[in-house]
C-alpha cells in the first residue's frame, strides 16, 4: 500500500480519513493523494457566463487554498509525502478517474457513521464509490477517534475467499502490527443445525489457509453464531476491541448487501471502527 487516495470535501468526518491515511503513510512510506470534487457550473452557454466564471473561479481558488493548506501541514509535522489534486465533476466519478491516474492501492473515505443521517454526503458517495471501484476502501465513522489499530476482525464465508483476496488485511496487519480475528457467521434458526457442522469445519479450513499464506501475521479463528448479523458483530467488536472490521463484497449487491436495507447496513452506518471493504474478484 505505497500509493493512498482520500477525497475530503473538507469536512471533520473527512479530516478523519487523512489522518488514518497519514498514520498508515508514516508506517508504510506511502505517498498520499488528497483530492476534492468541485461542483462547477456549465459555461458551455453563454448565458451569465461572466457571473459564471467568476463562480468558478472562487470555488477553485478556494479549493486549492485549502488543500494546499492541508498538504502544507501534513507534510510539515508528518513528513509525509502528499500530492494534492482539484477535478470538476461528481465525487465517485472523480474518485474512480483519481484512482485510476494515481495508480492507488487503497482509498480512505469519510462516513457519517453512528450519529450521522444515512444516505448523507459522504455516507452515499463512500457506498457508491465501494460499489464501483475495483480498490479496497476504507470507510472512516464521524465518531472514530485515532489509535493504533492492534486488533482487526475479518468476516469471512469460505475459504475460497482466502485466496489473495484479502491480502489488504493482511498487509495492514503488518504495517500495524495488528492481531486478526477471522470470523464465520450461522444464523441460528432452522437451518443451523444443517449448517452449524458445515461451518464449523469451514472455519477450520479458513484457518489452515489464511496461516499458510500470512504466516508472520497472528490469526484466530471464531465461529460466531446468533439471529442477527450486524448485532453479533457489533457485540463482538465490543467484546474483543476490534478495531478494524473487514468485509469482502460483491459487485452483484454490493450497495445493497453492504449500505442499503440489509444485515451489514449497521456495520456500514453504525459501526464506530473503521470499516475496510475489500473488492471480490
Amino acid at each position: 500500500m505505497k500509493k493512498i487516495l482520500v477525497p475530503t470535501d473538507f469536512s471533520p468526518n473527512a479530516a478523519k480519513a487523512i489522518d488514518y491515511a497519514v498514520q498508515i503513510s508514516k508506517l508504510n512510506q506511502a505517498t498520499i493523494y488528497i483530492i476534492h470534487a468541485c461542483d462547477l457550473l456549465d459555461t458551455t452557454f453563454k448565458d451569465k457566463l461572466e457571473l459564471k466564471e467568476e463562480y468558478n473561479k472562487h470555488i477553485t481558488d478556494e479549493a486549492f487554498t485549502k488543500l494546499e493548506m492541508i498538504r502544507q501541514s501534513i507534510e510539515d509535522t508528518e513528513g509525509v509525502l502528499v500530492n494534492t489534486q482539484l477535478y470538476n465533476g461528481p465525487v465517485t466519478d472523480t474518485v474512480l478517474t483519481a484512482a485510476k491516474e494515481h495508480g492507488v492501492d487503497l482509498v480512505v473515505m469519510g462516513t457519517l457513521g453512528h450519529s450521522g443521517i444515512k444516505g448523507r454526503i459522504f455516507g452515499s458517495k463512500t457506498a457508491s464509490v465501494i460499489g464501483r471501484t475495483d480498490i479496497p476502501v476504507i470507510a472512516i465513522p464521524l465518531e472514530y477517534e485515532w489509535s493504533e489499530p492492534k486488533k482487526f476482525l475479518l468476516a469471512i464465508n469460505h475459504a475460497a475467499e482466502a485466496a489473495g483476496i484479502v491480502d489488504p488485511v493482511f498487509d495492514l496487519a503488518r504495517i500495524f502490527k495488528a492481531e486478526t480475528e477471522v470470523a464465520i457467521f450461522t444464523y441460528e434458526d432452522f437451518s443451523v443445525a444443517v449448517e452449524y457442522p458445515e461451518h464449523a469445519k469451514e472455519i477450520g479450513r479458513i484457518e489452515t489457509a489464511l496461516k499458510n499464506r500470512y504466516s508472520d501475521v497472528t490469526i484466530h479463528p471464531e465461529h460466531l453464531s446468533g439471529q442477527r448479523f450486524g448485532e453479533t458483530l457489533e457485540e463482538f467488536i465490543k467484546e474483543k476491541e476490534i478495531d478494524l472490521l473487514a468485509m469482502i463484497t460483491h459487485k452483484r449487491n454490493l450497495v445493497s448487501s453492504i449500505f442499503n436495507r440489509s444485515m451489514t447496513k449497521r456495520m456500514a452506518y453504525h459501526t464506530r471502527v473503521p470499516l475496510l471493504a475489500i473488492p471480490a474478484r
